[in-house]
């Protein structure tokens, strides 16, 4: 029988749809038993037949190959399907069916080439004109031609087409002469309204772009032939010439991007490549989606799709680019393999760079690549740029998905897509519905009050901070001016040498890093940060605090009132009003570092339920870590508090029992969490947080300067928590909050939950007395200052509202259920007080202002002329004295520049130079004479302020002073200028001659010194330290000290260039590393882990079901929990029997030789049935990609007549078995197809009927109905 006999249905009266296309199929099987039935059904069951099937198999352990002989019957040889070699790739597969067969023959059929179509379905002669004439610039002109054209269609074992999909490519491609390939549209398989592809590109990044939005819906939204750069190789259809003129398939894509490197060279070389949207096809995409393991290649499909995307675009880029595209792959490889490591995804990060090493280390092969192609590209091919994505295109969808996680944006799936279109206006029809619309969408802005709290409280804030706006610096309170920038930031951070003083090495803050981080984000501008930071802190708690408490409390009302109490506390606007950044922060992260603690604690996991595996995972213990840390690094007195709460709950887990059991247990299990969350922060903090450890009153410090704005706190305020000081509101506005708090103790039912939150506002109620009216000396010196209890008050604040919201939540149902008493009054008071506490305070905010020491203004906290002058070589400073009007305590500075900047009044001075600055200040105002001037210059202070209400005091002695001379004194303020000595940074001394200034930088010097005495010395006013060096033309100078305390180097008689530098601190500069470092792995670790996008071709109701299956069998609820209360009312409490079929079902039904869903092995656990096979010693078990698909020729790559070694025969009772059926295990098959979707009407049944004596397969009720009698759409999108 030859390959014509199957046209004996058509007769030269009856050609069939587009006559003079002859159609050869070609598909591919490999391990696709539980697809394949259905794919042959779509293909015998086209309404325009294809002249010939061409099957091949690629060593397939399952039922493919005899499927594949009983299906397909006489369209195949009499040996039977062609098989190779199981580590054959697709396209090595089609090149060995295509090279190996004849063209088909014209004159063998049995009708007429006619020059036009007949469509069998509408049962005319269709003539249909060019869709792209238009724009077709390859479009060749003249009448439609005649000769015969050989096509071949490509089709995977997991693809099944639809009845008219040939039909439709066919009408593509007769009505575009240009076109060589054509391609459908791809639907899931699974969920047949979910659009896979319509053509696909690729990015210079090399991903693999296809336009489309994730689960993005078939609506007709892509329905337009137009030319693509690439098509899939499922239902691809290539004309057979151009196949072999460019050699099929590249040899070195086994697998993936075959289709995109093909069909790139097509376009090359001057032909079209289009998009046939009417006919549709279904993927199942088995290997990319891991439902089948890869024997052509390595075992991780990523592994394989990223050598196979660099090697695509490294061969088919032209040479101006190829340097551009290398290097974006490069960076961009980098960049994914660290978010891929933040994402927890070590496996896709090493498949990144493996796929990329893959090909770079084979330069010869991509050269020689590059040189096939450039002689097919044609000189007329088509711009490259048209068929790639859009600049900037795959970034943009990176920040939709990071917006799609988060949950930001509208949830309504029905709106317009990216894709879709949006209408200018209601029409006649939408205008009666227009107020309904209106009310819709303030229903939906209630449902998800979050954005709108954040809004409101947004302008509440910028309404308080009114006074903030403007040109200058924000400064004042506990804020100092961040002048340098982001780079002076980091400086400070990272440098161990700081200009404080007379320099310090001490560690500075760590708040530095993230600030500088920030400020680099905001371009470098400092400023600008700590501005949204201040003032985006109030409405940033609120949404913090929703966020994390919609676990706990049921009602958003509740939520909401609750969440804009806690903003509105009065520590948090008096952190505005003060400039406290510290407890802005730790406001904005206490909410989670609560919610994760308690987590980690396993606080509401009964013991029952920890028996049954509901144990707290490792994550919240890390993110109680990560918030621990930060907040400790603005506010150190969060690791003070934490640490009490910490072992409280480890003891009442060891007596009580608990998630963690009880006694050994809990102390082993728990201990260990709480010895990580303790001691962790410490660790990345150090040296720092050792140094605050060292000195415990600092733990009562936050970032920037230790002072007192304002009233301080009553006893009452500070049970109100009210910590007192510039900003806060009337006491009696937080009285509503504890009389919530109180009246939540009246819930019998939430009684537990309502006193554990109230034990911890005990715990903050006792820092806060602790804290308030303590005197703190800061790590700078100077006068001590009272400690603020505003941190404290947080954290009292926030028990107490979640107290109140737990008693709040459903209490209205229960008040109202009862009779009317004394009950409803004294709720209703309570409600009433509980109400006033955020209005009235956002009101009082509002209009009050946040009236403190924080302001705008110039950056300089001294004179401006001496501002100016300290930038000058001698880089003059300026001695600060203030104190009480009897000299009796007096407080001294030594100030560069303009001044202090943020995080440097946390720099510790270095003792011995203090000491000789305060005895030097001591002579100075007791006017014991000598030489002060001198002594002051040796200091490199060229002027002295005193301040308000020293002035009186010491004016007389300082006027008195020889070498000083009064030069202002205004608004408070004095000045002296220091006239009988150069006051500079770097001198040059020698005996019995005069200091001379030497110019110097901030901290290295560079400059020409002359010749002079031989026994000079080059005098630094710095603290001694070994790390400093100088040279004098490149030869080193010997080290001194000099007054017991300052820097000095012996200089020669001789002149030369000067140069003093700092050594690097290598050991600094590791911990630093280390420090970062270790931080980046603690946020790792907390961060959720990478979305597997393994089954975004599922349905959602399909995954929504079986995460929830698994989570369900993984934890149960706790008796009375909110949880188990949710799934009681929803019959989901485990007792009943779960949905087996249907949409919902959680698992599907179960049918003999299936799996269960989710019960496969793991990647790198799939069995290998060839490890005793003669595979085992093939070049591609070392490198799958080493050895030619195409060295060895199809014939040695035939199985034995007898089956490969091992594989199970074929059985043939297995025909009477329903045949296919038994090989196909579809577990998504029992859901069907959503049947509000009108079936298709029945077309005129297959010009090719099944074979006489060919068995339908079972499932087929009828022969001509490929789809099981599920209603379908039509190719068209009707």
């Amino acid at each position: 029988m030859t390959v014509y006999s199957h046209q004996s249905g058509f007769s030269a009266a009856r050609p069939p749809a587009y006559p003079r296309h002859l159609v050869t199929a070609v598909i591919v099987s490999h391990d696709g038993a539980r697809w394949l039935p259905q794919a042959l059904a779509g293909l015998l069951g086209q309404d325009r037949q294809v002249q010939r099937i061409l099957a091949v198999d690629t060593g397939s352990t399952d039922t493919s190959p005899q499927l594949l002989q009983d299906t397909l019957g006489d369209w195949l040889p009499e040996s039977g399907p062609l098989v190779l070699g199981r580590r054959s790739g697709f396209g090595n597969a089609v090149g060995q069916a295509v090279f190996n067969s004849p063209p088909l023959r014209a004159e063998d059929l049995p009708y007429s080439l006619d020059p036009s179509g007949y469509d069998p379905v509408t049962g005319d002669w269709d003539d249909f004109g060019d869709p792209l004439g238009a724009q077709d610039d390859l479009g060749r002109s003249g009448p439609r031609q005649t000769q015969p054209v050989e096509w071949l269609w490509l089709l995977h074992d997991d693809c099944e087409p639809q009845t008219d999909a040939l039909r439709r490519l066919l009408q593509v491609a007769d009505s575009t002469p240009s076109a060589a390939v054509v391609g459908p549209k791809l639907r899931s398989w699974y969920d047949r309204r979910q659009l896979l592809e319509v053509g696909v590109t690729i990015a210079r990044s090399g991903r693999r772009w296809t336009g489309l939005d994730r689960r993005e819906q078939d609506q007709g939204q892509h329905d337009q032939v137009r030319p693509v750069l690439s098509v899939s190789t499922a239902g691809m259809l290539v004309r057979r010439d151009v196949f072999e003129e460019l050699g099929g398939f590249d040899k070195a894509l086994p697998l993936m991007r075959d289709d995109t490197d093909f069909c790139w060279r097509v376009n090359a070389a001057g032909h079209r490549v289009v998009v046939a949207p009417d006919a549709v096809l279904r993927h199942a995409e088995a290997a990319s989606r891991e439902r089948r393991a890869i024997d052509c290649g390595p075992v991780h499909p990523h592994r394989v799709d990223k050598a196979g995307a660099v090697y695509t675009l490294l061969a088919n880029t032209r040479g101006a680019l190829f340097p551009y595209v290398l290097l974006r792959l490069v960076l961009g490889t980098l960049f994914r393999v660290l978010a891929n490591l933040v994402g927890k995804d070590p496996r896709q990060a090493y498949d990144e760079l493996a796929g990329l090493n893959h090909e770079l280390i084979r330069l010869p092969r991509l050269l020689a690549a590059r040189a096939r192609r450039k002689r097919t590209r044609s000189v007329d091919a088509l711009d490259d740029r048209t068929l790639f994505p859009a600049p900037g295109a795959t970034t943009r969808l990176a920040v939709e998905g990071a917006i799609s996680s988060l949950g930001i944006g509208g949830g309504d799936d029905s709106g317009a897509g990216r894709h879709g279109s949006v209408e200018s206006g209601p029409g006649d029809e939408d205008a009666d519905d227009l107020v309904v619309e209106q009310f819709a969408l303030i229903k939906k802005l209630a449902r998800r009050p979050a954005p709108l709290l954040f809004t409101a409280l947004l302008l509440f804030a910028l309404a308080a901070g009114r006074h903030l706006f403007g040109s200058g610096y924000l400064l004042g309170g506990a804020l100092l001016p961040a002048t340098d920038g982001a780079a002076g930031l980091w400086h400070m951070y990272a440098d161990a040498w700081h200009p404080v003083g007379t320099g310090s090495t001490a560690t500075a803050p760590p708040y530095l890093a993230p600030l500088a981080v920030l400020s680099w984000l905001l371009l470098g501008h400092a400023d600008l940060a700590l501005t949204l930071l201040v003032l985006l802190a109030v409405p940033l708690a609120a949404v913090s605090a929703y966020l994390v408490s919609r676990p706990l409390i049921e009602s958003k009302l509740v939520r909401a009132w609750a969440s804009a109490t806690y903003a509105l506390l009065p520590a948090a606007t008096g952190a505005l009003a003060q400039g406290r950044i510290g407890t802005a922060v730790l406001a904005v992260l206490l909410p989670p570092l609560a919610r994760a603690a308690a987590i980690s604690a396993g606080l509401g996991i009964r013991a029952e339920t920890a028996a049954k595996g509901g144990r707290p995972g490792w994550r919240p213990t890390w993110m109680t870590v990560l918030m621990l840390t930060a907040g400790m690094a603005f506010v150190p007195l969060t690791w003070a508090i934490a640490l009490p709460l910490c072992l409280a709950a480890l003891l009442h887990a060891v007596l009580r029992g608990g998630a963690y059991g009880s006694g050994g247990e809990a102390l082993r299990l728990l201990g260990l969490r709480v010895l990580v969350i303790l001691a962790v922060p410490v660790v990345v903090l150090a040296p720092w947080s050792l140094q605050v450890l060292a000195h415990p009153s600092r733990l009562l410090l936050e970032a920037g300067v230790a002072a007192s704005d304002g009233p301080a706190a009553s006893p009452l305020g500070l049970l109100l928590v009210n910590p007192g000081g510039a900003g806060v509101p009337p006491v009696w506005l937080s009285a509503g909050v504890v009389l919530a708090a109180l009246a939540a103790l009246l819930r019998a039912d939430r009684r537990r939950a309502v006193l554990a939150a109230w034990g911890a506002a005990a715990a903050g109620l006792l820092f806060t007395v602790a804290v308030a009216g303590t005197s703190v000396t800061p790590a700078s010196g100077g006068p001590s200052a009272a400690a603020w209890a505003g941190p404290a008050t947080l954290l009292a604040g926030v028990s107490l509202l979640a107290a109140a919201a737990i008693g709040a939540d459903g209490a209205g149902s229960r008040v109202s259920g009862i009779a009317f008493g004394w009950r409803q009054p004294v709720a209703a008071l309570v409600v009433a007080a509980a109400v006033l506490a955020p209005v009235g305070t956002a009101a009082w905010w509002a209009i009050a202002g946040a009236d403190g020491p924080l302001q705008r203004g110039r950056d300089s906290q001294l004179p401006a002329f001496i501002a100016e002058e300290a930038k000058t070589s001698d880089r003059t400073r300026t001695l600060v004295l203030g104190g009480d009007a009897d000299a009796a305590a007096v407080r001294y500075a030594l100030v560069r520049g303009a001044g202090l900047t943020l995080g440097q009044a946390e720099a510790t001075v270095d003792a011995g130079a203090d000491r000789g600055l305060g005895a030097l200040t001591g002579k100075l105002l007791a006017g014991s004479g000598g030489d002060q001037a001198a002594a002051l210059a040796g200091f490199g202070i060229g002027y002295v302020e005193v301040k308000d209400p020293l002035i009186g005091k010491v004016a007389d002695v300082l006027d008195t002073t020889p070498g000083l001379s009064k030069v202002s004194q205004d608004k408070g303020v004095a000045l002296w200028e220091v006239s009988g000595a150069p006051g500079s940074r770097a001198q040059i001394t020698a005996p019995a001659t005069a200091p001379t200034a030497v110019p110097a930088g901030t901290r290295d010097i560079d400059t020409a010194i002359p010749a002079g005495p031989a026994d000079r010395v080059l005098r630094l006013a710095e603290q001694a330290d070994p790390a400093w060096r100088a040279t004098l033309d490149g030869k080193a100078l010997q080290a001194t000290t000099v007054d017991d305390w300052a820097q000095g180097f012996k200089l020669p008689a001789e002149g030369g260039r000067l140069q003093v530098t700092r050594s690097a601190d290598l050991p600094h500069l590791g911990w630093i590393a280390g420090q970062l470092l270790l931080g980046l792995v603690v946020l790792v670790l907390a961060l959720p882990g990478r979305r597997s996008t393994k089954d975004d071709d599922l349905p959602e109701e399909v995954v929504t079901a079986q995460a929830l299956a698994a989570a369900a069998q993984a934890q149960a609820p706790a008796p009375g929990s909110r949880r188990a209360r949710r799934m009681a009312e929803r019959g989901e409490d485990g007792t009943g029997e779960a949905e087996t079929t249907g949409v919902y079902a959680t698992v599907p039904p179960a049918r003999e030789g299936d799996h269960p869903a989710g019960d496969y092995p793991a990647d790198d656990a799939h069995p290998d049935p060839y490890q005793a096979d003669p595979y085992q010693t093939d070049a591609y078990q070392a490198d799958p990609y080493q050895a030619d698909p195409y060295q060895a020729g199809y014939q040695g790559d035939q199985a034995p007549a007898g089956g490969w070694e091992g594989q199970q025969g074929y059985d043939p009772a297995y025909a009477g078995q329903n045949g296919p059926q038994q090989g196909y295990t579809d577990q998504y098959a029992a859901y069907g197809y959503d049947q509000q979707y009108p079936a298709y009407p029945p077309a005129e049944p297959p010009q090719q009927p099944w074979v006489p004596g060919q068995g339908a397969p079972e499932a087929y009720y009828d022969p001509n109905d490929p789809y099981r009698g599920h209603p379908h759409q039509h190719g068209s999108g009707s």
